[in-house]
């Protein structure tokens, strides 16, 4: 490699690192809670935050953090995301890391932290990790571990599957990840998502403190993995309130964040 060849190589490489810095730069943390069930998702009202463990739900103020109700159950295993809708509640749920894996939807009411109802997938496609609605229907995401102990006979990260389903959970359309994300996450898989502008999909991993961008494809049946964002969200249930801030937790310093983003094209 010449002496010009090496100049234009390093600006690149510069470049590219730039890019990467801006990216990070486009999440803000805004405010930040001590959550001590903070393990698995949160998901948010205007007034009101609610911090998901495996199975316990805690109702915080937005305002002041001050917790206001309570919900557990042992019955429910790992609970792993949540998602409000008309004062409702909806939970993924799963027996993880036991095999072979079964999931369900649980739903909650916001204002009293009753449980109201479920929809059971029983043995399906895989471990339920996150549910948003999308133009009127469900987009459920559905994935396996490469995990010793953990896997479902031949079955691997790649089977994972984000799957649109009616209001009668009717399934009807279905993608799967990509190879490069896949590489990524194993041997996790994705553990929280939202759809945002665009149709792009914000997605988190298990631990990592990284977002995915996905999008839909215009053919086939692969997601595009379009860029990843850095961000002090650490695994797994996102959320976004009124405003579109996107909502995380750190599951390992126990703590909820609010925090300010945007996309850019």
């Amino acid at each position: 490699m010449n002496y010009k060849m090496k100049i234009l190589y390093f600006t690149y490489v510069i470049l590219c690192l730039s890019v990467l810095v801006v990216n990070a730069q486009e999440i803000d943390l805004i405010k930040t809670y001590d959550a001590p069930h903070a393990r698995q998702a949160v998901a948010v009202t205007d007034t009101h935050f609610f911090v998901v463990d495996n199975n316990v739900i805690i109702k915080r103020e937005r305002a002041t953090g001050k917790q206001e109700g309570e919900w557990k159950d042992d019955r429910l295993k790992h609970l792993n995301s949540a998602y409000i809708q008309n004062d409702t509640l909806f939970c993924a749920h799963s027996n993880y890391p036991k095999v072979p894996m079964h999931s369900s939807i649980e739903m909650f009411d916001v204002n009293t932290m009753e449980h109201i109802g479920a929809h059971s997938f029983g043995i399906d496609i895989g471990s339920c990790t996150w549910i948003v609605e999308y133009k009127g229907e469900w987009l459920v995401m559905f994935v396996h571990y490469a995990n010793p102990g953990k896997m479902q006979k031949n079955r691997d990260v790649s089977w994972s599957q984000l799957v649109l389903f009616d209001k009668q959970w009717r399934r009807k359309s279905a993608w799967v990840l990509p190879e490069e994300l896949i590489e990524k996450v194993a041997p996790y898989s994705i553990s929280g998502g939202v759809v945002v502008e665009n149709d792009k999909i914000i997605c988190t991993h298990h631990h990592f403190k990284e977002l995915y961008v996905l999008s839909f494809p215009k053919m086939g049946s692969e997601l595009v993995w379009e860029t990843t964002l850095t961000t002090s969200i650490r695994g797994q249930g996102i959320a976004l309130d009124t405003n579109g801030d996107l909502w995380g937790i750190d599951k390992k310093e126990r703590k909820v964040y609010h925090t300010k983003w945007s996309l850019k094209e």
